[in-house]
């Protein structure tokens, strides 16, 4: 596998495990304004990434 998809591969897996966790956290009930705010937008924030990364994947797999 080529060390360039493996990197993406590995990045998707841990944007995907953070959003989960904010989730999560997202679910609990002891949140301050700041805290919800800061994880809503961290979740948005990973989406892009996600985004970004299935992208570069789709162009590699699109090269190949």
């Amino acid at each position: 596998m080529n060390q360039e998809i493996k990197s993406l591969i590995e990045a998707k897996k841990q944007w995907e495990s953070d959003i989960e966790m904010y989730k999560d956290f997202l679910k609990g009930e002891t949140q301050t304004y700041e805290g919800k705010y800061g994880a809503e937008e961290y979740i948005l924030m990973a989406k892009n990434r996600l985004d970004d990364i299935n992208q570069k994947l789709k162009k590699i797999e699109d090269q190949s």
